[in-house]
């Protein structure tokens, strides 16, 4: 039985509640909240679980085996290192670390410690979007082209950390897992307009080997809530769609094909190519609650969870680069 213990009880901290409640082979034993309002909500729901304002109070009456960390992205580095120093198995909200530097510090602390360092990209747990990265390997798609993301939505809105950080994330994870490359540059435009702090909205573009280029949309200042990715291959297009449960996944048997002509000039011809829409039958389960099955399966084996600590350094580096990017005006910055 994994003795868990969860930080951070705001926007992500009650799904990891609800979700590790109700899985058999651990025990949530303790939570960590600085707000007591809030604290005492949860008491009423969770009678069994013991509740602090301080981690430091959890360290000092608390025998746990693994922390989730579900706090703001700024305190991440310093709650996961302590939480190491501690000998605890890790389950940390994306992004691991907002710098390079701490993000390889507790990658390797993780393994000085030998313990799981796991970073919660969830989408990589998606029963649709592992279905996506099956069909690109086959090959059924063919080369890809570009891939191309929109996460936007009227709120809701941070104010701790801009668009680019709260959302881009998620897309960002979900690139490097499809095209099972790392990008070699990256650029990112954006625009404050509710704060000049922090920008609503954000554009980022990331470039590959073998010329594919991956978009990134993302915004809490739109009027409609949309979660996409579009991928064009030579042979096929695929929508995936994270807001339609029942077709998250469709493919456009569509493309385009250059055929030339034998005349004086060597033109060459553009054939389009329509074929059949097709919605392939995929049974969803929870994307969470199949990342948090990992993370004590991880523990328990013990073997690397798929978003491990390098991982989410591979993310984290590439958003680092859109925010330098970001500051620059747009200037591409290389992720070497």
């Amino acid at each position: 039985m994994i003795k868990l213990a969860i930080v951070g009880l705001g926007h992500w901290g009650p799904n990891y509640l609800r979700i590790f409640s109700q899985i058999n082979d651990c025990k949530i034993v303790a939570c960590v909240d600085c707000d007591e309002s809030r604290l005492e909500n949860f008491k009423k729901i969770y009678p069994y679980v013991k509740f602090y304002r301080d981690v430091n109070e959890l360290y000092k009456n608390e025998k746990t085996d693994a922390m989730i960390i579900a706090t703001p992205t700024s305190s991440h580095f310093s709650m996961a290192l302590q939480a190491l120093q501690n000998s605890k198995h890790i389950l940390i909200e994306k992004p691991l670390a907002l710098s390079i530097s701490e993000c390889m510090q507790l990658t390797q602390l993780a393994k000085e410690k030998n313990k799981i360092l796991m970073v919660g990209h969830t989408f990589l747990y998606n029963d649709a979007v592992i279905w996506l990265k099956k069909y690109i390997q086959n090959g059924q798609a063919g080369r890809i082209y570009y891939i191309y993301a929109t996460r936007t939505n009227l709120g809701p809105i941070r104010q701790d950390v801009n668009s680019l950080i709260d959302l881009s994330p998620h897309d960002i994870s979900i690139f490097l897992y499809l095209l099972d490359k790392k990008p070699k540059a990256v650029s990112a435009h954006g625009a404050s307009f509710l704060n000049n702090q922090r920008e609503d909205v954000a554009f980022l573009t990331l470039y590959f080997d073998e010329g594919i280029v991956g978009h990134i949309h993302v915004s809490w200042l739109d009027p409609r809530k949309v979660r996409q990715i579009t991928v064009i291959g030579d042979k096929k297009m695929i929508l995936f769609d994270d807001i339609n449960p029942f077709e998250p996944i469709r493919i456009y048997d569509k493309s385009v094909k250059q055929q030339k002509e034998y005349s004086d000039y060597s033109e060459f011809k553009t054939i389009l190519y329509e074929g059949d829409v097709v919605i392939p039958k995929i049974y969803l389960s929870e994307p969470l609650k199949n990342q948090c099955k990992e993370f004590l399966a991880s523990i328990h084996k013990p073997t690397t969870p798929l978003s491990d600590g390098n991982f989410g350094t591979e993310v984290s580096n590439v958003l680092i680069g859109a925010m330098k990017s970001l500051n620059q005006k747009g200037t591409i910055v290389s992720l070497s």
